[in-house]
């Protein structure tokens, strides 16, 4: 912190440079006013009076002052700003753009509902899904891996090699068969995998408050994780004050389904949504909003 203080005097403010370069245009002509009065008066005390009430050497102390002081305050606040300029164009912001999971969230989900499919049980669902999710820190894996071990269920290693597939989900092998967990989009949109047409009811009727994790077995839905990540409190305040300060429209993008996205959305009151996104379609959001003139701010890392 203490080396980006220092580094944030070559990020200044546009204000803080004008501020600087009127300094520089008084000079010349604080020592002329100085000449003058000596010229005049003949009186060297009356002339130094000229000096001391230079404007120049206040400008240019009170902008950095004001800078540093405001970083500070941030700090205080557990902010960390990089320089005058950030500041600056925050000022001037006029679209917010929020990540979902642990911005508007509390960042602490919990497993509430196994829905079970083609003929799984609920804790066959549960060890398949936790054996799978143990290998990773996010937070809904860690959310499944607890369930699994508050129910008793042991999910030793029984797949081959999981991989990763960023903002999308896991796949691997079982028993010669793969598996896959992950948002809706990877598992029936990626892999292709089917929903049992006896049980397209069920499916249809998932609770859109809730997260779903979709666990798919060679092709075919296994099982549905219902998972609740409370939404924080203050997120609909925060949201009013924020359009006080001239915030003219909100956005929140995320990783989950519309059905889910559209029910947080409504309890926040942003005014639009983007559901099932990857992390480069934030950014290219971001990109086009700025293409379009706007000032954006992007609360929370959007990887996830």
């Amino acid at each position: 912190i203490m080396a980006m203080i220092e580094e944030s005097e070559k990020l200044k403010s546009s204000l803080e440079g004008k501020a600087e370069h009127l300094a520089d245009k008084l000079v010349p002509y604080t020592f002329l006013g100085t000449g003058l009065v000596w010229l005049f008066t003949r009186n060297v005390t009356k002339a130094l009076s000229v000096l001391m009430v230079d404007f120049s050497c206040a400008l240019k102390l009170s902008m950095p002052l004001a800078v540093l002081s405001a970083m500070r305050e941030c700090g205080a606040s557990h902010i960390t700003v990089k320089g005058g300029k950030y500041l600056e164009t925050l000022s001037k912001a006029d679209t917010i753009v929020f990540d979902k999971t642990g911005t508007l969230t509390r960042a602490t989900p919990k497993v509430v509902k196994v829905v079970p499919f083609s003929n799984c049980s609920e804790s066959e669902v549960l060890q398949l899904a936790a054996c799978l999710e143990e290998h990773f820190p996010h937070s809904m894996a860690n959310a499944v891996v607890r369930e699994a071990k508050e129910r008793g269920i042991s999910h030793e290693e029984m797949h081959s090699e999981v991989e990763y597939i960023v903002a999308h989900g896991i796949a691997s092998r079982v028993s010669g068969e793969r598996v896959v967990i992950g948002s809706h989009h990877f598992v029936f949109e990626d892999e292709h995998c089917t929903i049992p047409e006896d049980e397209r009811e069920k499916f249809d009727n998932l609770e859109p408050e809730y997260s779903h994790l979709y666990l798919a077995a060679s092709g075919r839905l296994a099982g549905v994780i219902c998972i609740a990540d409370p939404l924080r409190e203050e997120a609909s305040e925060v949201l009013k004050q924020l359009r006080g300060l001239g915030i003219r429209k909100a956005v929140m993008m995320t990783g989950d389904s519309e059905r889910t996205a559209a029910a947080i959305a409504k309890q926040v009151g942003v005014d639009r949504f983007f559901a099932e996104v990857l992390p480069e379609d934030k950014a290219n959001f971001v990109q086009q909003a700025k293409a379009e003139g706007h000032t954006v701010v992007m609360i929370g890392d959007g990887i996830n």
